[in-house]
């Protein structure tokens, strides 16, 4: 990505779309209705994961020390995700989302350069600070998406 970036504008649809989520995810705590294989809390978990990923990429790039690198696939990453959050209630894993994403927003605002590398995947593949806050937003929309239509989909 090579285009002017407004960094504020991106804010406020990843502010927008994580609180949309986090209610999603609170309003069905307890719900076992699954998008593949994940109940809402696991999404949230996954979340949680990507966000993290996302704002330490964007505090190392903005002290100068280099994007963040993920050394596994995204499936395996995904996987991971889940399994070291098991045992959290929701409402722990929601402190920790709005705690993340409080530092994102901090993070996004200090971005030198908003088009420079911030992650670097296990496969090689990089992403701008832009382009990650572009990926929450449709990703979260996304997953939003699909638990709702595997709700509808449950409770038919």
């Amino acid at each position: 990505m090579t285009t002017e970036v407004n960094i504020e504008n991106l804010i406020a649809d990843v502010k927008r779309v994580v609180a949309r989520g986090i209610a999603y995810v609170e309003a069905n705590a307890e719900s076992e209705v699954k998008i593949d294989i994940w109940t809402p809390r696991e999404v949230l978990c996954h979340w949680i994961y990507w966000h993290r990923a996302t704002v330490e990429g964007m505090e190392s790039a903005a002290a100068g020390d280099g994007p963040h690198r993920i050394y596994a696939d995204t499936d395996e990453m995904n996987a991971r995700s889940v399994g070291r959050k098991s045992g959290w209630t929701v409402a722990r894993l929601v402190e920790e989302m709005e705690e993340l994403q409080e530092r994102l927003v901090v993070a996004a605002r200090a971005l030198p350069d908003a088009n420079a590398a911030v992650v670097v995947r296990g496969d090689g593949g990089e992403a701008s600070g832009a382009e990650r806050m572009e990926t929450i937003v449709n990703h979260w929309r996304g997953h939003l998406d699909e638990m709702a239509a595997a709700a509808d989909a449950a409770s038919a």
